[in-house]
Parts: C-alpha cells; structure tokens; sequence
C-alpha cells in the first residue's frame, strides 16, 4: 500500500479481528462485507479491495463500530479515509448506491440528521430511484431485528 495513502488511513493495524464491531453494524446484514473485513483487506494490504467494496458506501458512520472496538480503532474515520480515496483513484462505484450516499450525506450535511420522509420525497422527485419491493424486504428485516418499532 503506497505510504501516503497508508498515514491517510487512521489506525487500522490496531485491530485485533475480535468481531465487535462487525456484530453491532446496523448494516452489516446488507453486504457480504463487514468492517471487520474492510479492516482485514487493509491488514493485508488490500487497498483496492477495500475501496471497491459496497459495505464503504453502506457505512453509516454511526459510531457503534468504534464504541465497541476494544482496541479503539476509529473505524468511520478509515471509511471516511477511504471514501475519499476510493474517488481519488477512480475506484467509486456507480449507479444506484452512490447516488443514495450522495443523497444521503446531501441531507446530512444541510439538517445534520436525515429523515425517511425526506429521502423517499427525493426517490419520489426522480433525484433517486427507488425499487419499493427491495424497501418493503428492507423494512421487514429491520423490523424483526428491533431496528423500527
């Protein structure tokens, strides 16, 4: 991994694959990868990999991976690292994903929260595509897991 883009990525090579992080991701379920792998591919120099991964546009970056590492290993910040480098060296997935994170931290970025009402308004308006059979699949197992009451 080239040496400027490895003083970029924060502390990755303090993880110990304990697992923490990936069983508390709200997302993990969405993606064959976890945080645990993203930081593994990091480990084994596998930057390529890593960036070209779908979970780095899943990421949240809601801190639960980070409270919960023991080792303190500041995850968000290495997607955050990641993300950028993933568009520094052309390695940014496109499509339907990308525009959903862009919508996403749009929002973010304006209100410092996000709203479904708001984001289902931008699918609605065109801004975002919007496939209702994968959401309402989507909603049902984030209902059985407790993640909406």
């Amino acid at each position: 991994m080239e040496s400027a883009v490895k003083d970029d990525i924060p502390q990755y090579s303090l993880c110990v694959q304990c697992g923490r992080c990936s069983s508390g991701c709200p997302v993990a379920f969405e993606s064959e990868d976890t945080p645990r792998k993203i930081i593994r591919f990091l480990q084994w120099g596998w930057l390529k990999e890593a960036c070209e991964s779908p979970f780095l546009w899943l990421c949240a970056t809601c801190q639960v991976c980070k409270v919960r590492c023991p080792r303190g290993v500041k995850i968000p910040e290495i997607m955050l690292a990641l993300r950028r480098t993933a568009q520094q060296k052309g390695w940014v997935m496109a499509g339907e994903k990308l525009l959903f994170y862009r919508t996403f931290m749009e929002m973010v970025k304006k209100k410092g929260r996000i709203s479904e009402l708001h984001l289902g308004l931008a699918a609605a308006l065109g801004k975002m595509p919007s496939h209702p059979i994968d959401e309402a699949l989507l909603f049902l197992k984030l209902l059985k897991r407790g993640k909406i009451r």
